[in-house]
């Protein structure tokens, strides 16, 4: 509140402490709801047919997961970003049918120019069921292996995605 003067009152003052201290306790009493994730790197590799794509040889990544039905992680998502140097390919699969399946994303997007999200994503997944997939949930290191059919939706180009990730 003002006076006629235009100066602040103490009353005004008080209640901005208020309004503050109390934005404050309930920011710090509600802490965001903790993700289980796994963060690491790796390589991927790419069959002679990507060459046509622009894609040869192999590519250093670095990789996050939020494995589904994991603690804080919702129960019908994993969600998995690659990192490579020239871009990124974030997707979303529902893997509710176990390891052994290959799954196509419920969600995909790819940031190599731009971003880019296909509205019907062709990419696959396949996991090695060698790998240590599922997650344990542990501190300990776990290795991925996926064929990654129809890489960068380019149908016929395969990719193999090899990394090792930590429970951050």
């Amino acid at each position: 509140m003002f006076d006629t003067s235009g100066h602040k009152t103490a009353a005004s003052s008080s209640a901005l402490l208020a309004v503050g201290a109390l934005a404050t306790l309930l920011t710090m009493a509600s802490p965001a709801a903790a993700v289980t994730e796994y963060l690491g790197g790796g390589f991927i590799t790419v069959s002679d047919s990507c060459a046509a794509f622009g894609w040869t040889g192999t590519h250093q990544v670095n990789v996050r997961l939020e494995p589904q039905g994991q603690i804080g992680n919702s129960p019908n998502e994993t969600q998995i970003a690659m990192l490579l140097n020239t871009g990124t390919i974030a997707v979303r699969l529902n893997m509710n049918r176990g390891v052994r399946q290959v799954y196509t994303p419920l969600q995909a997007v790819y940031v190599w120019n731009g971003p880019y999200m296909p509205q019907e994503p062709t990419m696959r997944f396949a996991f090695d069921p060698n790998a240590d997939w599922p997650l344990t949930g542990g501190p300990e290191i776990e290795r991925l292996h996926v064929t990654l059919e129809n890489f960068n939706e380019h149908e016929g180009c395969v990719g193999w995605l090899y990394a090792t990730l930590v429970r951050n």
